[in-house]
């Protein structure tokens, strides 16, 4: 199918949280791109809604392959072609994971693992057509996955499947870049102040509320999304952009991954016994 008489797009997931609405704004700026499609499941109203003559906001829900595949068909009827994808969407909870339900984990690797792969899937002709590229906004915690909070564990897991994806999309010519960003002052960071776990009589209740304060006050330096929404857009166009980008790195983090890995299980569970 002749790409000739679309018009090109950027798919942009979560685009309603702090990075997202960046990552909108910066993107009516990309060149050669004639509209920016802005998707959320939070997004006011449903259907489509054009912002400005170059966004175009969208109610998808990233878990779920039936609302991936009808944005992909009405932007089929808009005659939209996409050739960039930024898999920003992302959710957490915080419960301990050996207490862990179907709900809360599925809830978890839907959004921030399966999610990001079947946006590719689905997108993937556009793609292949346009000579694209995927940014995949993974996170600096997984450099430290730690008890009561899936968020890091279920990122390594998206930058996995994101390893596996790049190696498939080189074939046809397509760059897969992940990215890491550390704190950033959005809403999803302000939720760390309220750390509630979502397990009911847990049986790690001290620990776990040991670990909420201990979380609360270690989140280091925060950086205005906008910083971070500018360095991913250098991501998009490079010409020969990294594998991976690592943004406002916890000093914490990088001190503490250094240990072995025994070290680190004894210092975890003195911090929060």
């Amino acid at each position: 199918m002749s790409s000739s008489n679309y018009r090109t797009g950027i798919l942009i997931t979560g685009a309603s949280g702090g990075l997202g609405k960046q990552l909108t704004l910066l993107a009516s700026n990309l060149p050669g791109i004639d509209i920016v499609v802005a998707t959320d499941i939070h997004q006011p109203g449903s259907g489509q809604t054009y912002v400005n003559t170059k966004v175009l906001t969208m109610n998808m829900d990233v878990g779920s392959e039936t609302s991936i595949r009808q944005v992909k068909k009405e932007l089929t009827e808009l005659r939209i072609r996409i050739r960039y994808i930024i898999n920003n969407a992302g959710t957490h909870a915080f419960f301990p994971v050996t207490e862990s339900t179907e709900e809360l984990l599925d809830r978890i690797l839907r959004v921030n693992v399966i999610g990001p792969v079947l946006t590719v899937s689905i997108f993937l002709e556009d793609l292949i057509e346009m000579q694209g590229r995927v940014i995949q906004v993974s996170s600096d915690s997984v450099r430290l996955p730690i008890p009561f909070y899936t968020y890091p564990a279920s990122k390594v897991a998206q930058e996995a499947f994101s390893v596996s994806m790049r190696r498939e999309l080189q074939l046809h010519g397509i760059k897969l870049v992940i990215v890491r960003p550390g704190a950033m002052q959005t809403p999803f960071l302000e939720a760390m102040k309220s750390i509630k776990n979502e397990v009911e009589d847990s049986r790690y209740r001290q620990w776990f509320e040991k670990f909420a304060t201990m979380s609360r006050e270690s989140v280091g330096k925060r950086l205005d999304p906008a910083v971070v929404a500018k360095l991913i857009m250098h991501m998009v166009t490079v010409k020969n952009p990294r594998l991976v980008y690592t943004i406002n790195k916890n000093r914490k983090i990088s001190f503490f991954r250094i240990f072995p890995e025994k070290l680190k299980d004894r210092l975890i569970r003195r911090t929060v016994s």
